[in-house]
């Protein structure tokens, strides 16, 4: 292979040097279960990894899910496979358990092209003979990305490309006051949002990789769509007429108000066309501080007051085919877990006893920052209480390996990256956080920066515009 590493590493990996699969400029492949749009990405991703040097040109062929270059191979699809590749001096096959193992296989064998010759003319490659049958620990392996005020969509477009290649299957957008509702135009900051026609390319993107774009609107807590240090809000400094939507200090919306419930539900409705097909909606409920304060909302008991908004907003989004998810910290009191480093807000208002009124379709998303060293009782916690739930880790090493080690062991339903205001955090650490979620076992090879680079620009052209160009170390104030 190429580089030092694998990205994610697989399962099962071996390599035979003594033999080669050499190609030049033009290649022609059998394929047979991708999408149009995937098939695409597997011709970009084949001249990215071969320094835009050779050509691949998919035709029809073969059955089920696979790839043939070559005479193809004997590979062997095991059971437990998501895919399996192999590489002989005569061809190459690649086969997938559907069409996203076998994205995930092809993902793998661009990473073992090698160039020898790039001259213009006398272009030459090779892949070493090799043999991978792989699966993933995780099968639901999320990442959750902010479009703030301050974003940059390449930098939007970067974290997708390298969510896509280190197959996640979830991408998760939430627009901070800058998706421009046609419901409600105060939905969006006036200078500082973006066009459906500007963010769709993001959506197309992260499904030419196989993801699931879930689309998230946070509606309950955070209603300002701004950070609350920072004072703004982005309905309310447009249209102080629309303040009856919301709570007093306008940062959690009002659940009594049959005018929220409402524009809410268009909301989601209107997210839900923009991302396309799907199985989940992510509905927030973090950090609702300001929860039953309002002069209608404080006469309702108000645990009883959010399990019926909740199990409403339920009903609707089951009602459609998808799932929501929720985080999970208005749902746990700090008493009932002793010592420990736990983010919980049931202690406000007492709405942690809303936990077993919920309807069990709702999917937790248990968001532990400081958890690690195999500490974690709250996953477990809303598992036995009959809730699938997925963990959560940011951006810190332990944590992350951690918690991926809790969603094997423990059976949880997936994992959920986040990235909030972190995302340059992501473009330097995806590899790491992909192969913590990815493998089986807790090893996890080192990712150098530069590799992490190389993987970057290989899968991001910015045609040598600094900005653009690999990461900072922050990006937004917001």
């Amino acid at each position: 292979m190429y580089l030092k590493y694998l990205y994610p590493a697989p399962k099962n990996f071996r390599e035979d040097e003594g033999e080669r699969f050499v190609f030049g400029a033009r290649v022609t492949a059998r394929v047979s279960g991708l999408t149009p749009e995937e098939a695409e990405r597997v011709r970009i991703l084949w001249n990215r990894f071969s320094c835009t040097a050779s050509e691949l040109e998919l035709v029809p062929g073969g059955e089920g899910f696979r790839l043939d270059i070559g005479e193809g191979t004997d590979c062997a699809l095991d059971p437990v496979d998501r895919y399996a590749l192999k590489v002989t001096s005569a061809g190459v096959t690649v086969k997938g358990a559907d069409g996203g193992g076998l994205m995930d296989g092809i993902k793998t064998l661009v990473q073992l092209i090698c160039p020898d010759v790039l001259e213009e003319g006398r272009e030459s490659f090779y892949i070493t003979a090799a043999e991978a049958h792989d699966s993933p620990a995780i099968p639901f392996r999320a990442v959750h990305f902010c479009v703030f005020p301050d974003s940059s969509l390449y930098n939007l477009e970067k974290a997708i490309h390298l969510a896509g290649f280190l197959k996640m299957t979830h991408v998760i957008l939430e627009f901070w006051g800058t998706f421009r509702y046609e419901c409600l135009p105060e939905l969006a900051w006036k200078e500082k949002s973006f066009s459906k026609a500007e963010l769709k390319p993001l959506v197309e993107l992260a499904r030419s990789y196989g993801m699931e774009v879930i689309p998230m609107s946070n509606q309950f807590g955070h209603a300002t769509q701004s950070r609350s240090c920072y004072g703004r809000h982005v309905v309310l400094n447009r249209n102080p007429r629309l303040a009856r939507l919301f709570e007093p200090d306008g940062w959690t919306w009002c659940l009594s108000n049959p005018d929220t419930y409402r524009l809410l539900s268009e909301v989601r409705a209107e997210l839900a066309d923009f991302c396309g097909e799907g199985k989940y909606f992510h509905v927030g409920f973090d950090e609702a501080y300001s929860f039953a304060t309002c002069d209608r909302c404080r006469k309702r008991v108000p645990h009883e007051l959010l399990a019926e908004y909740l199990n409403r907003i339920t009903e609707d989004v089951c009602g459609t085919g998808r799932r929501p998810i929720v985080w999970h910290d208005q749902f746990i009191r700090r008493g009932d877990f002793g010592e420990g480093p736990i983010v919980t807000t049931g202690d406000n208002r007492n709405t942690a006893a809303a936990l077993e009124l919920l309807d069990r379709r709702i999917i937790m998303a248990d968001w532990q920052y400081s958890y690690g060293n195999g500490f974690n009782p709250t996953t477990k916690y809303f598992m036995d209480r009959g809730f699938d739930t997925v963990v959560c880790p940011w951006d810190g090493h332990e944590n992350i390996r951690s918690l991926a080690a809790d969603a094997k062991k423990l059976g949880a339903y997936g994992i959920l990256l986040t990235t909030w205001h972190h995302l340059p955090n992501w473009l330097r650490d995806a590899s790491f956080a992909a192969g913590c979620v990815w493998g089986e076992g807790e090893e996890n090879p080192p990712h150098p920066d530069t590799e992490c680079a190389y993987l970057l620009r290989t899968l991001y052209d910015t045609e040598g515009d600094y900005a653009s160009s690999g990461w900072n170390m922050n990006e937004v104030p917001q």
